[in-house]
C-alpha cells in the first residue's frame, strides 16, 4: 500500500472555495480502481490547514491518479486558494495488510 500524507494551507477567504475544489477530486478519486483511501481533512485549530491522506493499492496507481482529469483540475484550481506549496509525505502502508 502507498500512502501519501498532504498538508494545504489555504487562504482565510478561500476555504469554501477550497472545499469544492477538493469534494471534486475526493469524488473522483475514490471511483479510481487502485484507490483504497482519500479522505479529506480539516484542521480543528487552524480550519485554513487542511490534510489530504490517500491510499493507493501501489505506486502505478499513485501514478494513473496523477493523469486523470479531477487531480488535473484540482492542482490548477489549488494555486490560487493556497498560501504557498503543498507539503507531502509518503509512507509504505504496512497494516491493513
Amino acid at each position: 500500500m502507498h500512502v501519501t500524507l498532504v498538508e494545504i494551507n489555504v487562504k482565510q477567504d478561500k476555504i469554501d472555495e477550497f472545499i469544492e475544489v477538493f469534494r471534486a477530486n475526493h469524488l473522483g478519486a475514490i471511483e479510481e480502481p487502485g484507490n483504497l483511501r482519500f479522505d479529506v481533512l480539516q484542521d480543528e485549530s487552524v480550519p485554513t490547514r487542511f490534510y489530504i491522506y490517500e491510499a493507493y493499492k501501489d505506486e502505478q496507481a499513485v501514478a494513473a491518479h496523477k493523469k486523470t482529469p479531477h487531480y488535473l483540475q484540482c492542482v490548477e484550481k489549488l494555486e490560487a486558494l493556497m498560501t504557498g506549496p503543498r507539503k507531502k509525505t509518503t509512507f509504505i502502508g504496512l497494516m491493513p495488510a
